[in-house]
């Protein structure tokens, strides 16, 4: 989001609403709060978004954004161990934002308006970075993690192996993070490692990594 000298009155509007959402969840998302954060009058909310859908809908947008930008890890040699990296960001940035997390993937809505998402499965890798750019960083350590062959089952040069993989990857994570949002393993992100890191790891020793080379991606990533 722009800084506080450069936003116009829709990126205020923006920014109140999505700090109202992670301070007080899904509730606050009233037109007169957010015009009252962002110091301006309920008529501001219609004149940028057209209404309460159109703004929600803006939210999960730039909760995405944030997220894109929270889970982004640069290249190494060892593409396992940042897949390991990214998967520590992700549930950090799913404890740290509740609410914006669970609008962001529609398992919570704002007065009935949700953010439903496309189907993944269905898309090529180019459409999935441009417009899912989280599982497009996936998708990419994927990949090369079969052109280096710590991924084994598929080829590198099918897509809709690529995807496939990474989809089963982020399903487990995610599955994670929404039992960790629940409280089921304490909410403190004490799990991340012994539950997270052991689910990933088998997955990807399933996948056709060595446990011996995962086990020295996790001493270069930081997890052991």
């Amino acid at each position: 989001m722009s800084s506080p000298a450069d936003r116009t009155m829709r990126d205020e509007l923006l920014h109140a609403a999505v700090g109202l959402l992670d301070d007080h969840g899904p509730d606050a998302l009233q037109a007169r709060k957010v015009a009252s954060a962002a110091a301006t009058s309920t008529m501001a909310v219609y004149t940028h978004f057209g209404g309460m859908r159109a703004l929600i809908a803006a939210v999960a947008e730039e909760g995405r954004r944030q997220f894109d930008v929270a889970v982004a890890v640069p290249d190494t040699e060892d593409p396992v161990a940042d897949m390991l990296v990214c998967g520590v960001a992700y549930p950090k940035f799913a404890i740290e934002r509740p609410h914006l997390y669970r609008l962001m993937f529609g398992s919570t809505s704002a007065h009935g308006i949700d953010a439903p998402g496309r189907n993944l499965l269905t898309m090529t890798v180019a459409e999935i970075r441009g417009e899912y750019a989280a599982f497009g960083q996936l998708v990419h350590i994927v990949h090369r993690c079969m052109l280096a062959g710590r991924i084994t089952v598929g080829s590198a040069d099918d897509e809709t192996a690529v995807i496939a993989a990474s989809a089963q990857l982020w399903s487990t994570i995610h599955g994670f993070v929404m039992l960790e949002l629940a409280g089921y393993y304490g909410g403190d992100g004490a799990a991340v490692v012994p539950v997270l890191g052991a689910l990933v790891g088998n997955l990807l020793v399933a996948l056709g990594d060595s446990p011996e080379r995962l086990m020295a991606s996790l001493v270069t990533s930081g997890w052991l």
